[in-house]
């Protein structure tokens, strides 16, 4: 049994929550964590559209470029802006994706 300790605010929110769902716990939690996987997936989609995108325009492949990039390669060209941004979403893809194998 899992007990929950919320503040006044939480605890409202919670309770319309579960209201929605027809006061079963099980039917909300799953509906949390159905979202949850959505949301992951949504994300990590997105963020392939945006690898193909860098990787056609720079011929390199995400997994390489962000290897290199983390190892000073590029040099001066690290401070690119497609760079910096493509960086960022390739340790938001790896977040994602391990967030979204515990939940699985």
């Amino acid at each position: 049994m899992l007990t929950l300790e919320l503040d006044v605010q939480t605890e409202m929110r919670f309770s319309k929550l579960l209201n929605i769902h027809g006061s079963n716990y099980i039917k909300l939690i799953n509906s949390m964590f159905d979202y949850r996987i959505n949301e992951l997936k949504k994300g990590i989609r997105n963020i392939e559209l945006d690898f193909s995108n860098y990787e056609l325009k720079y011929k390199i492949k995400s997994s390489d470029f962000y290897s290199k990039y983390e190892n000073g390669v590029f040099g001066e060209d690290s401070h690119n802006n497609d760079f910096m941004i493509w960086s960022g979403e390739y340790e938001s893809y790896i977040e994602f994706q391990n967030e979204l194998k515990q939940l699985l």
